[in-house]
C-alpha cells in the first residue's frame, strides 16, 4: 500500500471538485467537509474496490454511468448522504475509502498515483511470494542433499547415503 500525503489527496480532491459536476450536490458538501477536516483526510484512501466491511464512499460525476452516491458501512449500503456525513462527524478517526467515478479517470495519472491497490491483490501477491519462496527453499535443499549424497558415495558411507536418499525422496514428494 502506497503512503499518500494529505496535501496530494487534498489537491486532487479540490481539482476533482473544480473540474467535475457531481450527480448529487450534497456529495460536493461531503467532499468539502473531508477537505476541511485534516484528520478525516489523513484516514481517507482512494480505491477502486468497494470495501463492504469498511466505510466506503462512492461518488460519481455527471459524465459517469455509475450511481451518483453510495455509502457502504458495516455490511450495509445506503444512498443517504446525510448518513455518511453523520458517520464521518461521529467517527472522524476511522478509516474511510473513497471511490470516484469520472470520465477519463483511467488516463488521469494524478488519480492513478493516489489509488491504493486492493488488499486482496496484496494478499494474493503475498501468497504467491510465499509459494515461490517455499519452492526456492525446496530446490536449494534438494541441491544441497544431492551434493551431500555425492560426498557420501565418495566416502563409501552406505548408512549416510541411505539416510540422505530417504530425505531427498521425502523432499521430492512435496
Amino acid at each position: 500500500m502506497n503512503w499518500v500525503s494529505n496535501v496530494e489527496k487534498g489537491q486532487f480532491l479540490r481539482w476533482f471538485l473544480d473540474q467535475h459536476q457531481l450527480k448529487h450536490k450534497d456529495a460536493r458538501m461531503l467532499l468539502e467537509h473531508i477537505l476541511k477536516k485534516h484528520h478525516i483526510l489523513e484516514n481517507l484512501s482512494l480505491t477502486e474496490t468497494i470495501q463492504v466491511k469498511e466505510r466506503t464512499i462512492v461518488i460519481s460525476s455527471v459524465n459517469s454511468d455509475e450511481v451518483g452516491f453510495v455509502y457502504y458501512y458495516h455490511n450495509q449500503k445506503t444512498e443517504d448522504i446525510s448518513k455518511a456525513m453523520g458517520d464521518l462527524m461521529a467517527n472522524p478517526a476511522d478509516k474511510v475509502y473513497l471511490i470516484l467515478h469520472f470520465y477519463g479517470k483511467q488516463l488521469n495519472h494524478r488519480y492513478q498515483q493516489l489509488v491504493e491497490t486492493p488488499r486482496r491483490d496484496s494478499f494474493k501477491r503475498y501468497k504467491q511470494f510465499k509459494r515461490d519462496s517455499e519452492d526456492a527453499d525446496t530446490i536449494i535443499d534438494i541441491a544441497l542433499l544431492k551434493e551431500r549424497i555425492n560426498e557420501a558415495l565418495d566416502q563409501r558411507d552406505e548408512h549416510l547415503f541411505k539416510s540422505l536418499v530417504s530425505q531427498l525422496q521425502q523432499l521430492e514428494k512435496r
